[in-house]
């Protein structure tokens, strides 16, 4: 379960639910994680569905299974993700939050 979430609707405040020591509650995002000019800042939609499945878990029970997101080095992610639950799902949330990055790239090298 997600115990820490950025709520990117009130100016990327950090909120934690407990559990660990820290002690982040109340912080905002550092600006090099949220810079709108940064092409591999955090995406704002990631956010925001981050933050719907926290409250969700948090307050409700489990609203969708936990994410494996902290794989030891030499670990087959790809294969990781298609054994664990959601598989499709899980591409498509880690293809949308790698590529998000990369058509900001794009734009920014584009010539009129």
């Amino acid at each position: 379960m997600s115990r820490l979430l950025v709520y990117a609707y009130d100016g990327y405040k950090i909120t934690d639910f407990g559990g660990n020591k820290w002690d982040v509650d109340g912080r905002v995002l550092d600006i090099v994680c949220r810079d709108p000019n940064n092409p591999i800042r955090v995406a704002d939609e990631l956010l925001r569905w981050h933050f719907c499945q926290s409250v969700l878990a948090n307050m409700k029970g489990a609203g969708e299974p936990i994410f494996e997101h902290d794989f030891p080095p030499g670990t087959e992610v790809v294969g990781e993700i298609l054994i664990g639950p959601l598989p499709a799902e899980r591409m498509e949330l880690e293809l949308f939050s790698r590529l998000q990055g990369a058509s900001q790239e794009d734009n920014e090298n584009e010539t009129i």
